[in-house]
This record gives structure tokens, C-alpha cells and sequence, in this order.
């Protein structure tokens, strides 16, 4: 069965953009940042966002494949290339494909999608997708990666509700700063 990975940039004080929807603290030229970002994706089949994250990143990626940082460039090309879900209530207004909508029964299709064969899939943005998943326990994996940024207001990270989590990697790349934490649900044990 495939792994669904939550993979989510956050400042050090809890917030995923500014209050304008402002990204630019994550964009740090950090090629080891990258290189793991590039093995994400070369990792995955398909990536959900919601709907506005979705037509924000549909601005920023088909331009990206003309980077002149290679490892920009890929990261680009396969951003590009994997499909999209998308969970929206509309259509979707962009051209940035493969995608499609889902939603109307998350869990379901979530479900199905799981037992597909294949390469795992990764949830990477959107407040009100991050909290739809976390509410149907659709998370098998925590990647945070946490920028040495303080915002003071913003989005902050959606809730998560109650997990118990155990840190199975934690890496820091030098040149930028950021700590990549990787979490997996704790197995559930016996009560005292």
C-alpha cells in the first residue's frame, strides 16, 4: 500500500506564509535543500493541494523549467509532470496538468488511490487540505521543514489534531538553515 506524505515549509514560529500569502522567505537557493526536495518527487506519483495553493503554484512552476539552477530546473520539470489533486469545491481555473479535482469523498478516494500499485503520494499545500486530511487520519507521514525565519503573523500551520509522532530523521542543511523533521505515527501500545 502506498505511503501518503504530508511535506509542509513552516517559519520557526508556526507559520506556512506570510499574512498576504507571502513565500519569499522560502526561497533560499540551498542546492542540498533542493536535491532532497528533487528526491521527494522523483519518490512520489501524484501530489495534492488545495485548490488556491494550487493556482498560486500553477503561476510559479511552468516558468521554473527555465531556471538557470539545474536543480531548480528539475525540481520543475517534476512539478510539472506529476499529476495534480486537487481538492476544490470548483473547477479548476489553470492549465497546469495533469490534475484533477477531488473531494467529494476524500476519504474514499484517498482510499483507493492508497491501494493503487505505485510510488507513495505527497500532500504538500493548503491550509483547509492539510486539516481535510488530518480530520479523515489520511497522514502516514510528517516532513517539516522548519526555515530559521520568524514571520510574527501569517498562515499558520493548519491543526493536525492529537498525534503521537516519533522523529525517525532530523537534518539540517547548513547553507540555508533549515531542519527537515521526519515523523511516522507512533504505534499504539498497550495502556497502563
Amino acid at each position: 500500500m502506498r505511503t501518503l506524505i504530508l511535506s509542509v515549509m513552516t517559519t520557526l514560529d508556526g507559520f506556512t506564509a506570510g499574512p498576504n500569502g507571502e513565500l519569499e522567505w522560502i526561497d533560499v537557493a540551498d542546492d542540498e535543500l533542493d536535491s532532497r526536495i528533487v528526491e521527494l518527487l522523483a519518490g512520489i506519483d501524484g501530489m495534492f493541494f488545495g485548490r488556491v495553493a494550487y493556482e498560486l503554484l500553477a503561476q510559479h512552476w511552468p516558468a521554473a523549467e527555465k531556471s538557470n539552477r539545474e536543480i531548480e530546473a528539475e525540481q520543475a520539470r517534476l512539478m510539472n509532470s506529476l499529476p495534480k489533486y486537487v481538492l476544490s469545491r470548483s473547477s479548476l481555473a489553470t492549465d497546469w496538468r495533469p490534475a484533477r479535482r477531488v473531494g467529494d469523498d476524500l476519504p474514499r478516494e484517498v482510499a483507493q488511490m492508497k491501494e493503487q500499485p505505485g510510488k507513495d503520494l505527497a500532500l504538500f499545500a493548503g491550509a483547509t487540505a492539510i486539516s481535510a486530511f488530518a480530520s479523515h487520519d489520511l497522514i502516514d507521514e510528517y516532513r517539516l521543514m522548519v526555515f530559521p525565519v520568524l514571520l510574527d503573523k501569517g498562515m499558520p500551520l493548519p491543526p493536525l489534531g492529537r498525534r503521537n509522532l516519533r522523529l525517525v530523521e532530523s537534518t539540517t542543511f547548513a547553507q540555508s538553515g533549515v531542519v527537515l523533521l521526519r515523523c511516522l505515527p507512533r504505534a499504539a501500545g498497550p495502556t497502563a
